[in-house]
């Protein structure tokens, strides 16, 4: 490994070591979001002796890529992803850049005609294990059950997005996320809904909003938090409503999910008791989709997901390179230990983890987007309180 600053680093074409430094990297960029399938990455490099966008053919052995980094020397804390390149830029100015995805097998390629009966969290991990050829599985317990699915000329990907936008688990189990995460040196396929993703216990993540440490808090050197909940609560409102044709009375009925039902992070929605607005903002439940009668799998999808982005927020951290989607994290500002300062406070508490983006050049330093549906604070407001909060240790 080459020790470049405060990190570790290795990129390796095919199975060469390729020779970089600092001052050659303009871009490494390693991008993990719960709404993509897959991380992707980003090299820019100076190439100023072409070894890269003249020397290296562009053959299938070029088109792997390893990157491999770390904050430290211990091969414990090492993350390594294996990358199939996707497009090369040889630029005018002798840099390089190159981009592609994580590899992995018989994901997007491919199409598939087949019938998918029996349980369908056995079926999820065969589909994992055989074809993605992943190290390791996490599918929520609530899919534990039978049923028979169809996968009509689809890839593994379009099957996953399909599944993930219309399953309903036991329980009424609602709003799931698919993907494939990165940590440790494995790829780990993760097909949970968000009930079953708040369960994680915050572990080693926990970050304090300073300039310093603090026990083992890891500190935040800059954030930005976003409050949606004014844009976003005229798509959902206080409930999201919809209509649906009901086969079994040959009748078009209607329904509907209230904020309550939502899984929450903190203690209240950022959604106002007075708020009585109920939209009608999903569509196209005119057939069956052979999951739910009432279509209550679709809607809790897609109003879940809207609900739990009311608030976002970004902080900037040191390298922190096996976090991923899905996480659970702890956020601390230092001003509520020296004051009283609710204004500030009722953003600490737990979230989840968005979005993951390593950005390593002179410093490896990570961002992170942290998402959840309100606050949690101690003062009094008119705000919905949550049904559930999720405990973490």
């Amino acid at each position: 490994m080459e020790l470049f600053g405060n990190y570790v680093l290795d990129v390796m074409v095919g199975e060469h070591i390729l020779p970089i430094s600092a001052q050659m990297i303009q871009e490494l960029t390693v991008v993990s979001d719960i709404d993509r399938l897959v991380p992707t990455f980003t090299l820019t490099v100076k190439d100023a002796t072409g070894l890269l966008g003249e020397i290296i053919p562009f053959d299938s052995e070029s088109n792997r890529i390893t990157i491999r980094f770390s904050r430290s020397n211990n091969m414990d804390d090492m993350n390594e992803f294996q990358f199939v390149v996707m497009r090369r830029r040889p630029l005018e100015d002798k840099s390089f850049s190159i981009e592609g995805v994580l590899d992995v097998p018989l994901l997007f390629s491919e199409n598939q005609t087949r019938t998918l009966s029996g349980n369908i969290k056995t079926n999820l991990a065969n589909i994992a294990a055989d074809e993605l050829k992943v190290d390791e599985i996490e599918i929520g317990e609530s899919l534990n059950y039978d049923k028979v699915i169809l996968q009509p000329s689809w890839t593994n990907a379009y099957l996953f997005r399909y599944l993930r936008e219309r399953l309903v688990g036991k329980g009424d189990v609602g709003c799931f996320y698919t993907f494939i995460k990165n940590v440790r040196r494995k790829r780990i396929f993760v097909f949970k809904a968000i009930d079953e993703l708040f369960l994680a216990d915050v572990g080693r993540n926990k970050f304090i909003v300073g300039a310093n440490p603090y026990e083992d808090y890891t500190p935040v050197c800059d954030f930005r938090i976003f409050d949606n909940s004014g844009l976003l609560s005229h798509l959902t409102g206080k409930a999201e409503s919809y209509n649906y044709f009901d086969y079994e009375s040959g009748e078009y009925s209607s329904s509907s999910v209230p904020i309550e039902d939502c899984p929450s992070l903190c203690d209240y929605y950022l959604v106002d008791n007075d708020n009585d607005i109920e939209v009608d903002s999903i569509k196209s439940l005119g057939s069956s989709n052979g999951f739910t009668d009432d279509f209550s799998g679709d809607v809790r999808n897609k109003y879940y997901k809207v609900a739990t982005g009311f608030i976002n927020m970004w902080i900037s951290t040191w390298g922190v390179e096996n976090l991923s989607p899905g996480d659970i994290v702890q956020v601390l500002f230092a001003e509520a230990f020296a004051q009283d300062n609710l204004a500030v406070f009722q953003h600490s508490g737990t979230w989840m983890v968005k979005r993951v983006v390593h950005v390593i050049q002179a410093s490896f330093m990570t961002n992170i987007l942290l998402t959840r549906c309100g606050i949690d604070t101690a003062m009094d407001t008119s705000l919905i309180p949550a049904m559930e909060v999720r405990t973490h240790g």
